[in-house]
């Protein structure tokens, strides 16, 4: 029995003298915790903080500030036991009530404290303190007291609560980034909004940025005022048209609080009543200058601004033929990526290409676009034969240098051999020199004998049948010669092949855009919609989807005799796509009268604009 008694008291020393150790183990810090920003009259608290029980403290002399309480010493510990493992933190507090007395920007220099054989010092804490207004002591008092009176603000100053948009730059190159962030300011109590507008941004792509659901409020320092700051919304612009932009106003109307002295009961009278009111808030209009990219920019330009990086491969050297290759090219980096157009790749005659797949993987955040887009292109060598693909030629606009900026791959070896097939199934993409071979039994043995004396004209040979014949496949012969001609010519015009598909393509888009309407997936839904808006006419007119603006979409339409009626539907569509996100829920029945108007004018279109 005594025996286990002292295993006993053994374990409970042990597990001592361990929490001891771990405690000594642990990092002794010194840190101070107040604000950056208050105003003259207003209490607050600084507090220094140790994770260890200090033999002396040295707090620091604390000028600027009317030292109201303090220092109040709080101690607290605590004790985890996690997986066995048993850990111990400790934390000494030291508050000083203070208050601002004059305007200024302070510094408190640090303070000192001695834990065993070490000095620690704290990190000195700079504190502006701006002028205080009867807005603010407004809000303060509210705060603090719900005893105190104000004076009725039937007609708030638009100084007390405003809203505004701020860019990070005023500034850019066309297509370069830009973050634009919806701010209110406020002095006084804000308890909720309604009937917010947005921008529209006309001249930018839009991206909105993820922002939290409930608006933090942060001190900002405006002109010497103190005011409550918080984000509505931010959104990633990408300028499309070199000029300067104008910013449509951010109206919101906010409903805010306060105190009254109408009374409406006894309570009321000594207390004082609280009143809503609601303020509409306009920002003023803001204009962007967009500079136009430099001229005569290379022939591999295909609109990237920012910072990219050229990644090549190609699935592999030696194929035979009738075999599919891969050839992925990754485009990774900083700038407007998701607009950025498919790298021009020459391939060797002989290889059946068929339409690139672009996959992309694009964060958005307030430092731009980051991430990557992929292109995939599957070849198909139908010749035997070593063959080069020349080196890819990638060219973006660095707006950090104000050039162009070009990148260079390697070129591609690849040997296609034989797959052993017949070479007469591969017809229609050329003929090798051994195509043809004469061998002595494909001619047949020249009779020498007589002919028969039955009339010539018992003969099909030298007949008036046997020169129609040799005359219609002599013009069967010329047609097929065009058509194939044409036919090749029409695979090198990428623009006309992408003409030619541009409505099959535009109504693929409409039918899985009708898939997500089936299943109510709104946000799909205005996406394939607003892809195939804009694909369709990028095809059609041959323009780059990067280059196609509202502006210059009108003037194409408009040139290719589009009555008016029917560009201004088209610009509907593309602006209730891209406004969709901002809007609240659509029902159903408004989703499908959009789908059919997108396909009714598609379908008109193709009716109208010819090449």
């Amino acid at each position: 029995m005594s025996y286990t008694l002292n295993m006993k008291r053994t374990i409970i020393v042990l597990g001592l003298l361990l929490l001891r150790f771990l405690t000594f183990a642990q990092e002794v810090r010194l840190e101070v915790n107040g604000p950056s920003l208050v105003a003259v009259g207003e209490q607050f608290r600084l507090t220094y903080s140790l994770n260890k029980r200090p033999s002396s403290f040295t707090p620091p002399n604390i000028e600027n500030f009317e030292v109201l309480a303090g220092p109040s010493t709080s101690q607290s510990t605590s004790i985890e036991v996690i997986n066995g493992r048993v850990t111990q933190s400790e934390n000494i507090s030291y508050t000083f009530i203070l208050e601002a007395t004059k305007e200024g920007k302070f510094t408190i220099d640090p303070a000192k404290a001695v834990v065993g054989n070490d000095e620690l010092k704290s990190n000195p804490i700079s504190i502006e303190v701006v002028k205080q207004t009867n807005s603010s002591r407004q809000q303060q008092s509210q705060n603090s007291s719900q005893q105190e009176q104000t004076e009725v603000r039937n007609d708030l100053p638009s100084s007390d609560l405003f809203v505004t948009i701020e860019f990070n730059r005023s500034s850019v190159y066309l297509g370069e980034p830009l973050v634009a962030t919806l701010k209110l300011y406020t002095t006084i109590n804000i308890v909720g909004f309604n009937d917010m507008k947005f921008p529209a941004f006309n001249g930018f792509w839009s991206q909105e940025l993820e922002t939290p659901t409930n608006i933090e409020f942060k001190r900002a320092n405006v002109n010497g005022k103190l005011y409550s700051a918080g984000v509505i919304k931010k959104y990633l612009l990408f300028p499309q048209k070199n000029s300067n932009l104008e910013i449509e106003p951010f109206e919101l109307e906010v409903l805010y609080q306060q105190r009254t002295n109408r009374a409406q009961s006894i309570f009321d009278d000594f207390f004082g009543s609280v009143e809503t009111y609601k303020k509409k808030l306009v920002s003023k209009p803001i204009t962007i200058a967009v500079k136009d990219l430099p001229v005569n920019a290379p022939e591999s330009f295909k609109g990237g601004v920012g910072s990219f990086k050229l990644e090549p491969s190609i699935d592999k050297n030696v194929v035979k033929t009738n075999e599919a290759i891969t050839l992925r090219v990754k485009l990774s980096g900083v700038g407007n990526i998701k607009l950025i157009e498919s790298p021009k790749i020459e391939f060797p005659s002989g290889f059946e290409l068929f339409d690139p797949k672009t996959t992309d993987k694009i964060i958005n955040s307030a430092a731009g676009s980051t991430g990557y887009k992929l292109f995939e292109y599957v070849a198909i060598p139908r010749t035997p034969g070593n063959f080069t693909i020349p080196p890819i030629v990638f060219t973006y606009f660095d707006p950090s240098k104000g050039q162009y900026v070009t990148t260079k791959s390697s070129e591609f070896n690849i040997k296609v051999t034989s797959d052993g097939a017949d070479p007469g199934t591969s017809s229609g993409y050329g003929y090798g020199k051994e195509d043809i071979k004469f061998i002595g039994k494909d001619i047949r043995f020249i009779k020498t004998t007589k002919l028969s004396e039955k009339p010539f004209s018992g003969y099909f040979i030298g007949s008036f049948m046997f020169f129609l014949t040799i005359i219609l496949l002599l013009i069967g012969f010329g047609a097929l010669m065009f058509l194939m001609s044409k036919h090749q010519k029409e695979i090198s015009d990428i623009m006309l092949i992408k003409n030619k598909k541009a409505n099959k393509v535009a109504r693929k888009r409409l039918q899985v855009a009708e898939l997500h309407l089936k299943e109510n997936r709104r946000e799909q839904f205005f996406e394939e919609i607003h892809k195939a808006m804009w694909g369709y006419l990028s095809d059609k007119l041959s323009i780059p989807i990067s280059n196609l603006t509202s502006d210059n979409a009108r003037i194409e339409l408009k040139s290719r005799d589009i009555a008016d009626n029917d560009i201004e539907e088209f610009m509907r569509i593309i602006s209730v796509c891209e406004y969709a996100r901002f809007a609240p829920a659509t029902d159903n029945s408004e989703m499908s009268l959009l789908y059919n108007s997108a396909h009714q004018l598609i379908s008109k279109l193709e009716q109208i604009i010819k090449r």
